[in-house]
């Protein structure tokens, strides 16, 4: 869900928005164990033309600090990118990630 977008000129256009806490739509990640996850990002509504630069982050009620690849960003395309979460360290599993408001 898209917050706000701006373009100032020609020169940078910025948007931004979450993927909304208890609702993110988190994958397991193939056969692995179910604390590695994934979760493909639509920005869609930003606009974009080109491929643009990404700054995320992982906001949660609990242990998302504790998660790597919190600010990693793949196969990013004007309108999706994908973030792979890592949670074994975390502890915390696919069914609780939404009930602790993880959301990118």
């Amino acid at each position: 869900a898209v917050v706000s977008t701006q373009s100032t000129g020609e020169c940078a256009k910025v948007c931004s928005g979450t993927t909304g806490r208890g609702v993110t739509d988190f994958k397991p990640l193939g056969n692995v164990p179910d604390t590695d996850v994934y979760v493909d990002v639509d920005m869609t509504e930003c606009g974009f033309a080109k491929i643009p630069n990404e700054v995320i982050s992982v906001e949660g009620s609990s242990h998302h600090w504790m998660a790597l690849g919190t600010s990693s960003v793949y196969n990013t395309t004007p309108t999706t990118f994908r973030v792979y979460l890592d949670n074994k360290i975390a502890g915390v599993a696919l069914s609780l990630l939404n009930k602790r408001k993880w959301n990118i």
